[in-house]
């Protein structure tokens, strides 16, 4: 009976041991159990943070780099804006010289007399891609005339007789008028009339059927006293710069305009 009892004794305590030993195993799973948990809240709140944090710096980023974009767009369209106003301007330039030059004989208002010639004050003035030349001789070429920077100085009239012009007008006037626009002319005819008054003299080719008939009006470039020595109905030689036209009538013929003329009887 002692035996029985000292081995049931023995198996309560085994047991209780038991029960103990499972109750500390317990203990440390929930311990685990619950500190597991705890990193895992912790962890899972940190990584939270991190996306969120991760998250405003992008949209900040993001915001910076479309700051970015729309102050570089800006920028662009600003310098394009500045660029294409400075083209406009340079063109307003060049197109105001081009037909103060060319249409009125005025100018140039923006190039810049940059060579003198010795021939008595003819100057060339050089713009943005263009240049003219302001002839004034002593006793010539006395207009202006406009090109490229290769504009070459010629002071040498093209020399033509009135019948020929004459013939070369009939039924071409346009054509003809374009071809001799602006050139320096020499044209020997027979002065028809004299206007003091307006310092003008008329030149004229008549032929018998009056086809061809032509008239020069000349605008001269010396003093009104200068007329008084010459004499209508007689042979005359001319020199200037064609400038203008007016187309035949019924009653009158083709006339061409002649500036800054000289005469020579």
């Amino acid at each position: 009976m002692f035996k029985k009892k000292n081995n049931d004794l023995d198996f309560d305590i085994y047991e209780e041991n038991t029960i103990t030993l499972a109750n500390k195993e317990d203990e440390i799973l929930n311990s685990y159990s619950i500190q597991s948990e705890n990193e895992f809240i912790e962890e899972t709140n940190d990584d939270e943070i991190n996306s969120e944090e991760e998250y405003i710096e992008n949209e900040e980023y993001i915001e910076d780099e479309e700051d970015y974009l729309k102050n570089k767009t800006k920028k662009y369209k600003k310098i394009i804006n500045i660029i294409f106003a400075i083209i406009i301007i340079i063109l307003t330039m060049i197109s105001i010289d081009v037909i103060s030059v060319a249409r009125y004989d005025a100018g140039p208002f923006f190039a810049l007399p940059l060579k003198t010639y010795k021939d008595g004050g003819s100057k060339a003035y050089y713009g943005i891609g263009y240049k003219v030349i302001k002839y004034n001789q002593k006793q010539g070429r006395k207009d202006k005339e406009i090109g490229l920077w290769n504009l070459k100085y010629n002071i040498d009239p093209i020399t033509m007789k009135d019948l020929d012009l004459a013939i070369e007008m009939s039924g071409k006037e346009v054509k003809t008028y374009k071809k001799y626009y602006k050139k320096f002319v020499r044209i020997n005819s027979t002065l028809k009339s004299i206007d003091k008054k307006n310092n003008k003299i008329i030149l004229s080719f008549e032929d018998d059927g009056k086809k061809y008939s032509l008239d020069f009006e000349c605008s001269m470039a010396t003093e009104k006293n200068v007329l008084e020595n010459l004499k209508e109905n007689k042979n005359i030689t001319i020199i200037g710069t064609i400038t203008n036209y007016k187309y035949k009538t019924k009653t009158k013929p083709n006339k061409l305009y002649i500036n800054n003329c000289y005469a020579e009887q």
